[in-house]
């Protein structure tokens, strides 16, 4: 496994739940299925509307249309982090949470090339 690609992938994802989900905390699960390693980030944050789901993963597409690094960055960070997954075969999913906030689910096949 790509272990520096892993860390990027989780930084960023870590850095967007703490970001946007100010004071409220933000939960790192990990469970082992049959066949894949599945991390959760999950936040309390915004959300991200159903609409912008698949944009997001898009360089440079924000949410939030300032520049401050306070409320957002660059917008590199999960195009990043899509473009990682897709070349290791590692699935990316932002889902909403029951009761606000964003689900980021991080899917590993065990065995390269099972997504």
């Amino acid at each position: 496994m790509d272990t520096l690609a892993l860390q990027r992938v989780l930084t960023n994802l870590i850095d967007n739940a703490m970001r946007y989900s100010g004071e409220r905390p933000v939960e790192l699960r990990c469970h082992c299925e049959a066949a894949a390693v599945v991390i959760q980030v999950l936040d309390r944050g915004p959300g991200i509307p159903e609409q912008e789901r698949d944009n997001i993963f898009q360089p440079f597409h924000r949410l939030e249309g300032s520049r401050s690094r306070r409320t957002g960055g660059s917008g590199l960070g999960l195009a990043i982090t899509r473009q990682l997954c897709d070349l290791h075969g590692w699935d990316i999913r932002l889902l909403p949470r029951a009761g606000g906030g964003t689900e980021a689910r991080l899917h590993i096949p065990l065995k390269p090339g099972e997504a």
